[in-house]
């Protein structure tokens, strides 16, 4: 039966991490996984979270289950945080919300529920994505249409060019879209571009299936949902996927959400809520509750959010002065080259405008380690790390036959 599993494809980003595990040299830099380090190159702890676990831990009575739609306040608690409180209100009837582990559970759910109720829909995604976001709608047996997003090696956003292609847009098919610091380039729509999107969508009957991973790390935790609440505003229908693993730092404990949010008169809530419940039973049975539980536990207690706030802030600054630092030593390590792109771009990532094979030869010489399409962490950067990311960059572009070079004016 297992035999025919040695003609299985590696996945790429897991051999990244095969690969940087069995480098052992000191120089070894992982600028691939998705989390944020300080500058002492450790994934911090919130304060917030720890205070907030000792709570909930003292006070917990019980290890039994909570049902396929987890711990339901959480949701009501996260809803608000990305919807706004007002949007949000209990009692509604049209955002219908269930707990899944992390964002990718809640992509896959959703992607499995719009191919159970109409098989025809296509889902589009950006070019470039996050290679994993892929697989949970290939998986749910869905067509796969990409629309262009941003161009790599000229490192500019492509935005006219994505409007012409979401033309494409048929009645029901899904549009995903990053609801802010884009994976894996850190290029965010404007809040003028979310709204002729959001026409778009309405004109052709399509339903935006927005991913919510990254509040807080781009401009701010109200600033980065603007274009969100503006399109849950506006939008008949809409599919929204959050994570809780990077905005409170709990990546290993798999807390999110997958809501529908739809106008009145649009949705037959009950059906809806008993459909989501069943297919999250066959898929999983039910969501880990422990991070939810920190999570509700923090946005319930005025002393814990605010403090949890502040934290979120001072990690997106940092990542703001990263993102200056790797800028200036670019263009100091390489003359007449432009980084100025690493600035207009937002949160942990951005794409450096090389190819796969000079990505390579960053692993191979400099032991620096990123993700397909050269996706950067800069928000896993330690101070010292800049330089050598310059100097390896320098060394890569030296090696060119050709002018592919973005340089000044």
């Amino acid at each position: 039966m297992f035999r025919d599993l040695a003609l299985y494809e590696d996945d790429p980003i897991e051999s990244m991490f095969v690969r940087l595990a069995a480098d052992h040299s000191a120089e070894r830099m992982d600028l691939g996984i998705g989390v944020y380090r300080d500058d002492s190159g450790e994934v911090p702890v919130f304060r917030a979270v720890r205070d907030a676990e000792l709570r909930v831990v003292r006070r917990e009575g019980s290890k039994s289950y909570i049902g396929p739609l987890g711990n339901l306040d959480y949701c009501r608690a996260v809803e608000r945080l990305v919807l706004g409180p007002e949007h949000a209100a209990p009692g509604n009837g049209h955002v219908i919300t269930t707990q899944t582990g992390g964002a990718g559970s809640a992509l896959r759910l959703g992607a499995e529920l719009v191919r159970s109720l109409s098989r025809q829909s296509r889902v589009w995604v950006s070019d470039p994505v996050w290679p994993h976001q892929l697989e949970f709608f290939e998986q749910a047996g869905m067509q796969v249409m990409t629309y262009r997003y941003y161009d790599q090696y000229g490192s500019v956003p492509q935005f006219d060019d994505m409007l012409e292609d979401l033309k494409g847009l048929r009645r029901d098919d899904l549009l995903l879209l990053h609801g802010c610091c884009h994976n894996p380039t850190g290029q965010d729509l404007e809040l003028d571009q979310w709204q002729a999107v959001s026409e778009l969508v309405a004109e052709k009957g399509a339903v935006p299936f927005v991913d919510v991973a990254y509040q807080g790390f781009g401009r701010g935790i109200e600033e980065d949902v603007a274009g969100v609440r503006l399109m849950a505003s506006q939008a008949p229908q809409m599919l929204l996927a959050v994570s809780s693993s990077k905005t409170f730092g709990i990546y290993r404990e798999r807390a999110g959400l997958l809501s529908v949010v739809a106008a009145p008169g649009t949705v037959d809530a009950v059906n809806l809520r008993r459909r989501l419940r069943d297919m999250a039973r066959q898929l999983y049975f039910m969501p880990p509750d422990h991070g939810a539980a920190i999570v509700l536990e923090i946005l319930s207690s005025r002393d814990l959010e605010n403090l949890w706030r502040s934290e979120l802030d001072a990690m997106r600054l940092e990542i703001v002065r990263k993102r200056a630092m790797l800028r200036d030593m670019l263009e100091a390590e390489i003359e007449g080259f432009d980084a100025s792109f690493i600035e207009r771009q937002f949160g942990m990532f951005s794409c450096l405008p090389i190819s796969a094979h000079e990505q390579r030869l960053m692993e191979d010489r400099f032991h620096i380690y990123m993700l397909p399409n050269a996706r950067v962490n800069v928000a896993a950067m330690k101070s010292s790390d800049a330089r050598t990311v310059a100097r390896a960059f320098r060394e890569l572009l030296g090696r060119r036959t050709g002018d592919g070079l973005r340089r000044v004016g």
